[in-house]
């Protein structure tokens, strides 16, 4: 029974560190993507594309997936708001203006907020050392921020900065609130309720937004990547992880997209990387292993 409990808890693993490879490789194309498509405009394609796999896979799950009591109605709406409406606002919109790898390091402060949000909602003290890999984190994000040059923080942090700073926060928001409906919903029934709640909510918006007259097939194998690998893939099996092994232990899984999405930037879209990124991430990444290993 153990080894068949250890073996789970790999398995889970192993699905996190692919859902990490897959969200890296969104910064690149929602990157592609958003500099030709508007922010609704590209989630809406985004996640029709997901929902044309979730659906149906629900559907052969559970005939009657869909059906949920008022209480889970509320939950699912929040999921959606948050972890899809939320998130593609300020995603779409931060990558438009900031290189791929910038906004993965920002973005890696997700376990960190994840932390914090938990902390304040559920009354629980913080120890020590979590305190210092929040700290750490913190001021690698500002290293990243500031281009290097902690002094001129406030006077180089442009909108792009701040709408990547508000994506890691839509999303632990998306992540602490799963924990009560995945108690009464199984992860695929959870991701794709709330993603058509959270697609409804940006196709409202994508009309008033201009459409290209022409897009690239770049840009479409960019959209189906984002909608099966960076949703159907990730969203479920990001959720089995937070049902399984708690939001916190899933988010720590996060502090490697911003090292997948760098080497793809470099190798995809011939991004440069300059010294403070490295100590940046550097930063970052210990301070988000201190919060989970103690």
């Amino acid at each position: 029974m153990l080894q068949s409990d250890a073996y789970l808890r790999y398995v889970v693993y192993l699905k996190l560190i692919l859902v990490a490879m897959m969200w890296g490789g969104t910064f690149i194309a929602t990157r592609m993507a958003s500099q030709v498509f508007g922010t609704f405009t590209g989630a809406s394609l985004r996640y029709f594309v997901a929902l044309l796999f979730m659906v149906p896979l629900a559907f052969y799950k559970d005939r009657f997936f869909y059906k949920v009591n008022r209480k889970q109605f509320f939950q699912l709406m929040l999921l959606g708001s948050t972890g899809i409406f939320a998130y593609s606002y300020f995603f779409f919109n931060g990558l438009k203006v900031v290189q791929a790898s910038h906004g993965a390091l920002i973005v890696a402060l997700n376990p960190v907020f994840v932390l914090l949000i938990s902390s304040f909602f559920d009354n629980e003290k913080i120890s020590k050392i979590p305190i210092l890999g929040v700290l750490l984190s913190l001021t690698g994000s500002a290293i990243v921020i500031s281009r290097g040059d902690l002094f001129s923080l406030f006077t180089v942090f442009t909108w792009g900065d701040a709408f990547m700073l508000g994506t890691p926060l839509s999303w632990s928001l998306y992540t602490y609130f799963a924990k009560d409906v995945l108690k009464t919903t199984t992860p695929l029934q959870t991701s794709t309720l709330a993603t058509i709640f959270g697609f409804f909510m940006v196709l409202m918006l994508a009309p008033f937004e201009s459409y290209p007259t022409v897009v690239g097939s770049d840009i479409w194998v960019a959209i189906f990547y984002l909608g099966i690998c960076g949703s159907v893939l990730g969203l479920v099996w990001y959720y089995e992880a937070v049902k399984k092994i708690g939001p916190v232990k899933t988010s720590a899984f996060n502090n490697l997209i911003p090292i997948f999405a760098m080497l793809l930037s470099v190798l995809v879209l011939g991004e440069t990387l300059h010294t403070y990124t490295f100590y940046g991430a550097g930063f970052v990444i210990g301070g988000v292993f201190l919060i989970n290993r103690f």
